[in-house]
């Protein structure tokens, strides 16, 4: 009765252990179904709706014009990128669920069979069990846990970085779509002016008013202006393609969608921001140096418990026997020897991983500051050239105005007007320039300050969208 009752117990055991296994499911990757899937992808995704909904009020679907922000929300839900993070992310909670584990112990089953027992009336059988359960010391388990938590937290702040990092690309792409786009358009109003001036002088060369030589510097400026037109629309296409991978979709998914640039049509209003607050809260919140901040201290769990290795673990090894009739049970424990070292290598080698988790954050908080004070330079200076780009503009507008009224009195001609609007699309052009170069030294700065700059999402907005599960 005894004998069947620890059978059953001990099979009950093992279908328990069995049935709590994991099952291997067999996930191949096919490169044609995944490109596939890239090239399906939309703004007008029903995911990315969803998505967008949990996170901002959403008016109209697909909305009418996409402006910045709701294009970073998107880049956030698309681009690969983030998808990696999310998966380093996971990763790192799986590894600390590992780290929690406790090791499981061992059985072990030796029926000797005697063969040589002679003419005794006792069974051939002796019947040996031995358990072995291992027990770990100095808090080891402790300090693995603790460990594999720091990542963690460091896999989610990078992945909040990740986000960050979609949004500077998203931008600077964004602002190149713009820049191309406005350039076409001063480029092609150019090529217009000079195309009417061609004809004017070639009227005038006809009526022997001018030498030939002027026709010709008017065709050679006007072969120079074709050749802009050309090379900006190359540019505009380009900027296209730039902006669909920032967002990580297929070019062809930006076809038919209005851009809205508002908040790059202008310099942005950086007297209300509070730089010197904002340049402290980026030194304390950034999610890059938090990250490093929880690599130093994974770093240095990982030196206490490489410390705590120094000593031992035990296991123990209780025994049943069952001989010739008699039941013998034993107490048993085993535990290495630390003779020969005592886990000196490991632990130097932790405590220089520290140091370098030290180094690694030094250096970035170093370039942090620096790339802050190299933002906030580049943009006070840019300030100055766009004051003196808005005054020539209006010059050359004046100018223009004045040009038509004198044109309407007759005290002037066609070819005059026609130089006043050209010297306007030339100040128009340079000044779309310092546009640009106002907006990427913007862009540094919000880069470095992690901080959105004219902009309706919030930091922690963005971080809550880069955590959310995307299907």
């Amino acid at each position: 009765m005894r004998t069947t009752l620890r059978r059953l117990i001990l099979m009950s055991a093992v279908g328990l252990a069995l049935a709590g296994c994991a099952e291997f499911q067999d996930r191949p990757l096919d490169p044609a179904a995944a490109a596939a899937r890239v090239e399906a992808r939309s703004l007008a995704d029903p995911g990315l709706r969803r998505f967008m909904e949990s996170l901002l009020p959403v008016a109209a679907w697909p909305p009418q014009a996409w402006d910045l922000d709701r294009l970073t929300l998107a880049a956030i839900y698309f681009h690969p990128d983030l998808a990696l993070a999310r998966a380093q992310a996971d990763l790192a909670d799986a590894a600390a669920i590992t780290a929690a584990q406790r090791p499981n112990p061992f059985i072990t089953l030796t029926p000797t069979w005697i063969r040589n027992l002679g003419t005794t009336a006792a069974a051939p059988w002796i019947a040996a069990t031995l358990v072995s359960i291992p027990v770990e010391t100095a808090g080891k388990r402790g300090y693995r846990m603790d460990r594999a938590a720091r990542l963690a937290d460091a896999a989610r702040l990078r992945l909040a970085d990740a986000a960050w990092q979609a949004r500077a690309r998203l931008r600077q792409a964004m602002l190149e779509v713009y820049a191309a786009q406005e350039a076409e358009r001063l480029s092609r109003q150019q090529f217009a002016i000079e195309a009417a001036m061609n004809q004017r002088l070639a009227q005038q060369l006809a009526a022997g008013e001018i030498a030939r030589l002027e026709l010709i510097r008017s065709q050679t400026a006007l072969s120079h202006a074709e050749l802009a037109v050309s090379a900006a629309v190359k540019r505009r296409a380009e900027s296209r393609v730039m902006l669909a991978a920032a967002i990580g979709l297929p070019v062809e998914a930006l076809a038919g969608v209005e851009l809205d640039f508002a908040s790059l049509a202008a310099p942005p209003a950086l007297d209300a921001l509070p730089l010197s607050r904002l340049r402290e809260a980026a030194l304390r919140r950034r999610p890059d140096l938090l990250a490093a901040l929880a690599d130093y201290a994974a770093a240095q769990s990982a030196l206490q418990l490489e410390i705590a290795n120094q000593y031992p673990n035990i296991q123990a090894n209780p025994g049943y026997t069952w001989e010739v009739g008699e039941h013998r049970w034993a107490l048993g424990a085993m535990m290495p020897l630390p003779i020969l070292h005592q886990n000196q290598g490991a632990i130097v080698e932790a405590e220089a991983r520290r140091r370098e988790s030290a180094a690694r954050f030094d250096a970035l908080q170093t370039r942090v500051l620096q790339d802050i004070d190299r933002a906030r330079a580049g943009l006070e200076a840019v300030s100055a050239k766009w004051d003196a780009a808005e005054k020539q503009t209006s010059i050359q507008q004046d100018k223009l105005h004045s040009a038509q009224t004198l044109l309407q009195a007759g005290e002037t001609d066609r070819l005059a007007l026609l130089g006043a609007e050209w010297e306007l699309a030339v100040a128009e052009r340079a000044r779309l320039d310092v546009l640009v170069e106002t907006q990427q030294a913007a862009n540094t700065l919000e880069d470095s300050l992690r901080f959105p700059v004219a902009s309706t999402l919030t930091p922690a907005l963005i971080s809550a969208a880069s955590a959310k599960a995307i299907p």
